[in-house]
């Protein structure tokens, strides 16, 4: 396990200020802590912010002839040719989380590339929430679990009908335990409210006692992007949000993201093996 994964695992979310924003830096610099999932979706050219063909599989930046030049998933509203050139870049970006099955890639790389300054995204850390967490509410939730819905138009709401369409043939229902712990041992919850989440128990207290405990300001951790910035987080234990919304923001401000194994690293069935009912 490399010193940057072993610290992500246990401090959830990690920043490192300022770094390279050479594509390809990027991409070698989180491929050293896991396995890249969403290399499928890097279909842009940073240099001339022209769409290029997917790789079948994923290519090293080592192996790639131009660091500059490597391929992208951007997260901006930017439109190019009558094209859009990124994700979510309309609407509202709510609570969400990049792990919307057990199986899917638990790590998210965030990176602010132009026109980021000032603006920020907040994450929630739930295993802050989990050390805080009174007893009588823990036991009451121990062997207790969601039942989930991906639904991206609750989260991401205002998203284009061409991505929405996209993100739907996706769809998955799925179940995860509320107490999780990651690979590292740290212990968090999983509670994606924003999934359709249906909380499976008698206690017909525990969803608004537990959604009142979890999202206080003090589990938040509010990052504000200079260019360079990147930011890692562990999706097992974390939800994260974009505080600015503004279409006049979201169409110049580019970040570069990418996904990829943490808890399941290795062993893709982990987290699904170890977590769904």
């Amino acid at each position: 396990m490399n010193n940057i994964r072993e610290k992500l695992l246990n401090e959830t979310i990690v920043v490192f200020k300022k770094q390279s924003t050479l594509s390809g830096d990027f991409t070698k610099f989180v491929s050293d802590i896991g396995e890249i999932g969403n290399y499928h979706q890097m279909v842009h050219n940073p240099v001339t912010e022209e769409r290029i063909e997917p790789t079948k599989e994923f290519v090293h930046p080592d192996k790639w002839p131009n660091r500059e030049t490597y391929p992208v998933q951007r997260v901006t509203g930017k439109i190019i040719n009558g094209e859009r050139t990124g994700i979510f870049g309309t609407g509202i970006l709510d609570w969400h989380a990049n792990l919307n099955a057990p199986n899917r890639d638990d790590g998210v790389a965030l990176q602010g590339i132009k026109d980021c300054e000032g603006t920020s995204t907040t994450w929630l850390n739930l295993a802050k929430t989990y050390d805080e967490m009174p007893q009588e509410l823990l036991d009451r939730c121990k062997d207790v679990y969601c039942e989930y819905e991906y639904s991206p138009e609750v989260w991401a709401g205002g998203l284009p009908e061409s991505q929405l369409s996209y993100m739907r043939k996706n769809k998955t229902t799925y179940k995860m335990w509320l107490l999780q712990e990651n690979a590292a041992g740290k212990k968090g919850i999983y509670f994606y409210t924003n999934n359709k989440c249906k909380i499976i128990t008698d206690d017909n207290k525990l969803y608004d006692d537990l959604y009142d405990f979890t999202f206080q300001k003090k589990y938040m951790y509010t990052h504000y992007y200079e260019i360079g910035d990147i930011v890692l987080s562990d999706q097992l234990i974390s939800l994260h949000k974009r505080d600015q919304n503004d279409p006049s923001i979201l169409s110049k401000r580019i970040l570069h993201r990418i996904t990829f194994k943490l808890s399941n690293y290795g062993k893709p069935s982990f987290i699904e093996e170890k977590n769904q009912i």
